[in-house]
């Protein structure tokens, strides 16, 4: 009987432990998981660090780039005004080296302008901007981190021109010029893009009013009219924040002018216009241009209505029209003398827009001008530049566009224009009335009902 009562006690010793060691096990497994995923957290979270941290650089290095450009595009207009744009150190490129490096040798794809131009250290077909220790890489034995542009490409002819209206620079004056200026006889806007909608969308949030784009293309004869389809909403899903007007006026001459020409037209021939664009989902895409219609009949006044431009939601650019441009009084067009003005006459949204050159011929007439019509580049208005930066073995590439023209022209803005305070009052008696203008009779410009005085300051 002893003999077996023992067996059975260890029979259960035998159990206990087994489960303790399952127990043990398990738990090992479990604290390991734990511990590796801590570590891969961890490794994972450092490894986004250093990638953020060589993307970061890798952009600096990029925009280095850029402002070589900035730098190498003053010294060349420099040397084209006839001053002194360099060639006075030993290595540093004369003048006639510059200018032969944007316009005789000048290449497109040329990714070494700015040391041709500036003299850059050139290393491997790049330019070290710097080389650290103590950061990221090890090289060795030792942690480096280098950062460089590797290819910088300048053109001072671009297919379009790129702005933003906001209220704080609310309207622009933009030079129009191209190789043969003669020629453009249409211009494209477009204007409130994507990531304007987006900021409107946001900025809704936090109380700013928006509007819905309206649901019918006519308002009437000179009336603004953002009626009821035009309504106050915070319901983005059914209504989407509508683009704003846009004000596109055409100044332009002949060789030869006076400023009488500027203030009426001659037939479809006019050297000033001015349009309202207003947005619609039943707009048009064309504003063609006669003594009747367009910029030519805007110029003695016989045409002021807002036009209804078409407008999607689902489009990169909202809103797009054509505008036909018509010809100046009196001969050819002078090459100096075409500008566009755009202005956003209510400070509000904020608007990106395009403009972009076309010649269609004298059958101007054609709604599809990618297809029927030569795209024309502007030359020398806004310099595209293109920048490729490093930061060990990651890139990152920038374009921007710079203007070397003040497009900010302090052109004015309203006809009456005043600081606030007592020594600049203005005092002027107002009235308004109703039906002064369509009663017959005696009322007809002599006394109208309904009158009320608002006279005062």
């Amino acid at each position: 009987m002893v003999i077996n009562r023992s067996k059975k006690m260890d029979r259960t010793y035998s159990k206990s432990g087994l489960a303790s060691i399952f127990v043990v096990v398990f738990t090992t497994l479990l604290l390991s998981i734990i511990t590796l995923g801590f570590i891969n957290i961890m490794l994972s979270e450092a490894n986004q660090t250093t990638n953020y941290d060589l993307s970061q650089s890798a952009y600096d290095s990029a925009l280095a780039g850029v402002e070589d450009a900035k730098i190498a595009l003053l010294k060349y207009h420099q040397c084209l005004s006839g001053r002194d744009g360099g060639g006075s150190s030993a290595g540093d490129p004369t003048c006639a080296e510059t200018i032969a490096a944007m316009t005789t040798n000048y290449d497109p794809e040329n990714c070494d302008i700015i040391a041709d131009m500036l003299a850059r250290p050139n290393t491997g077909s790049e330019t070290i901007i710097q080389s650290e220790s103590g950061n990221v890489i090890s090289e060795g034995g030792t942690e480096i981190m280098e950062q460089a542009y590797t290819c910088v490409r300048i053109s001072e002819h671009t297919p379009d021109y790129l702005g933003t209206l906001n209220p704080n620079y609310r309207s622009k004056i933009v030079p129009i010029r191209t190789d043969q200026v003669e020629r453009v006889d249409r211009i494209r806007i477009s204007w409130y893009d994507t990531s304007n909608d987006t900021k409107a969308r946001t900025a809704s949030s936090g109380g700013t009013t928006l509007f819905a784009t309206p649901g019918v293309g006519n308002f009437g004869n000179n009336k603004m009219g953002y009626n009821a389809d035009y309504r106050n909403t915070n319901f983005f899903g059914f209504y989407p924040p509508a683009p704003p007007a846009i004000q596109f006026q055409l100044i332009q001459t002949a060789a030869n002018f006076t400023l009488a020409q500027l203030e009426t037209n001659s037939g479809s021939n006019s050297n000033r216009g001015t349009l309202l664009l207003r947005p619609s989902n039943n707009g048009v895409n064309l504003v063609s241009n006669s003594a009747n219609t367009g910029l030519a009949a805007s110029a003695d006044r016989s045409f002021n209505n807002p036009i209804d431009i078409r407008c999607r939601s689902t489009e990169g650019y909202r809103c797009t029209t054509d505008i036909v441009i018509p010809n100046p009084v009196g001969g050819t067009r002078n090459d100096g003398t075409m500008f566009v003005r755009l202005v956003l006459p209510y400070s509000t949204p904020e608007t990106s827009f395009s403009l972009e050159l076309y010649s269609c011929g004298p059958n101007n007439t054609t709604t599809n001008a990618d297809a029927d019509c030569e795209k024309m580049n502007f030359a020398g208005v806004q310099t595209r530049i293109d920048s490729t930066g490093r930061a060990n073995d990651l890139f990152r590439r920038v374009e921007a566009r710079v203007e070397l023209v003040d497009v900010y022209y302090p052109f004015p803005e309203f006809a009456v224009d005043m600081n606030n305070g007592d020594d600049n009052s203005i005092w002027k008696n107002f009235w308004t009335t109703q039906k002064c203008w369509t009663t017959g009779g005696s009322n007809t410009g002599q006394t109208c009902p309904d009158v009320f005085d608002l006279g005062g300051r």
